[in-house]
């Protein structure tokens, strides 16, 4: 039998636990309280004590992103302040202006940075895209531009369209 065709249970670690006397009957008298196995119960309790570490890419992409949001969606300047400050200390881990940093850390964080950089300006072009009407669209398309050039004088009824 393959790994593919095994329960998530069979492809566990499995690990013999020694207890002390009365501790498998507290843990079992909370699990069945609570509609929990037992190893349902260790397992919860365990990774509440030993959480997984936190990467430092994916934070810092929570928080800039968050703060990103925030500045955008309320006009309030104190939520400004905290977005442009969040950013700056970002970028000031990157450029080695914060001090403590060791260098592989500011590398990761430099590194991070760029690649956050061109997902945002993506995310604003095409945000920007798709509020562009079909001729704004064509003619960036066209010409790179979204540029209007209109006659005033011009009379509608001898346009192209």
């Amino acid at each position: 039998m393959s790994d593919k065709d095994k329960y998530p249970s069979e492809l566990a670690e499995r690990f013999q636990l020694r207890l002390p006397a009365g501790l498998r009957d507290r843990i079992k008298a909370y699990a069945e309280k609570h509609g929990r196995s037992m190893n349902t119960e260790i397992v919860r309790l365990l990774e509440r004590e030993f959480p997984e570490p936190w990467p430092l890419a994916t934070q810092l992409t929570q928080l800039v992103t968050l703060s990103t949001a925030l500045k955008e969606a309320i006009e309030d300047q104190s939520l400004n302040n905290l977005g442009d400050t969040l950013l700056q200390t970002v970028k000031g881990v990157a450029s080695g202006r914060v001090l403590g940093v060791d260098d592989a850390t500011r590398q990761a964080v430099a590194n991070w940075l760029i690649e956050w950089e061109e997902q945002f300006e993506e995310r604003q072009r095409d945000d920007y895209e798709m509020s562009l009407d079909d001729e704004e669209q064509q003619t960036l398309d066209r010409a790179g531009i979204t540029a209007k050039f209109i006659d005033p004088f011009e009379d509608p009824k001898n346009s192209d369209d």
